[in-house]
């Protein structure tokens, strides 16, 4: 089958990421799971310009999904950074297109 439509045929991926942040009140951790549709049944996936706008949707809602509100917290960027690639990781395996993975690898 053709990768191309396989994945439009998906039209939407979702994003999903888990992470623990500190509780401002009891310095707990405060585990969250935060989500995001992907939507691309609007791109052309068999072109280079496509894929490119696919890549930048996965890689802007990876960083919105994964953003931590307390930036000032010790290791908060680490965290939100490591979160959004393995979240972005995810969605580009799952998504299965050759050229997406190596926009990706770029």
């Amino acid at each position: 089958m053709d990768h191309s439509k396989k994945a439009a045929g998906a039209a939407a991926v979702l994003l999903v990421c888990a992470f623990a942040v500190s509780s401002a009140s009891a310095g707990e951790p405060d585990r969250r799971v935060r989500k995001e549709d992907i939507m691309f049944q609007d791109l052309n996936l068999s072109t280079s310009a496509g894929v490119d706008a696919l890549y930048r949707r996965i890689h802007a809602a990876a960083q919105r999904v994964c953003a931590v509100s307390r930036q000032d917290e010790l290791g908060a960027a680490s965290a939100t950074a490591k979160c959004a690639k393995g979240a972005e990781t995810r969605v580009i395996e799952e998504i299965n297109l050759p050229a997406l993975t190596a926009v990706a690898n770029r």
